[in-house]
């Protein structure tokens, strides 16, 4: 049986890898965003301008 202790060591390592991973995601989605922005109108082009800032923001999330 596990300790209160050993639970909070294995949640707070779950929780961890989980931020690690939703901020590759952010950062690869930002890239995708990088990549296909020349080409879009100038309305979504601002639309992924300020999802990229929102994206840069998260990283401390």
């Amino acid at each position: 049986m596990e300790t209160m202790s050993e639970v909070l060591r294995r949640t707070a390592l779950i929780e961890a890898e989980s931020h690690r991973k939703m901020l590759d995601l952010c950062w690869a989605f930002r890239a995708q965003l990088e990549h296909i922005q020349p080409r879009l109108s100038p309305a979504d082009y601002s639309y992924a301008e300020a999802l990229k800032t929102f994206l840069l923001r998260a990283r401390g999330v």
